[in-house]
């Protein structure tokens, strides 16, 4: 399945000249778990409840902007096109929780958390119970004892 079936598209977005403070405000309003920092509709960066957490504890000052807070290094992007099972393992070996989905000319499409994978992951294994054999549908026999009820 392509991760431009289950990501996130209602992602809120700021600018690099966004404070902390109201990145912060974004992600307390929303409840959610990641800012895409965009410039000129590209994604520049990602700030995380966890990065305004580490600001806070660091005593970074609440106006300091996006673009002297965050490093674009950090920043994972993947196409709209790519398999769940490519960002699958890529999640788990960058050890991060979110990747930026860029469209074929770059520009921000969405964000692809680790729960939206695994909640994925999830539906297709319950999809295709055929691959599992303790998945079959059992004939049952309800039985009044106090006992499960007995395989046939």
């Amino acid at each position: 399945m392509k991760v431009s079936e289950y990501m996130s598209t209602t992602t809120e977005i700021a600018t690099p000249d966004t404070t902390l403070s109201q990145i912060a405000k974004q992600l307390a309003t929303n409840n959610i778990s990641c800012v895409v920092i965009v410039e000129n509709k590209k994604p520049v960066g990602i700030i995380t409840k966890t990065d305004i957490t580490r600001a806070y504890a660091g005593e970074v000052p609440s106006n300091t902007i996006a673009d002297a807070f965050m490093t674009s290094k950090d920043l994972i992007c993947v196409r709209a096109d790519t398999q769940t099972d490519d960002i699958a393992d890529l999640i788990q070996k960058k050890f991060v929780h979110h990747l930026v989905v860029v469209d074929e000319n770059g520009f921000f499409a969405g964000v692809a958390s680790s729960w939206d994978v695994a909640r994925e992951v999830s539906l297709d294994a319950k999809a295709f119970p055929y691959n599992r054999e303790l998945w079959a549908k059992p004939k049952t026999a309800a039985v009044a004892t106090d006992k499960a009820p007995v395989m046939q």
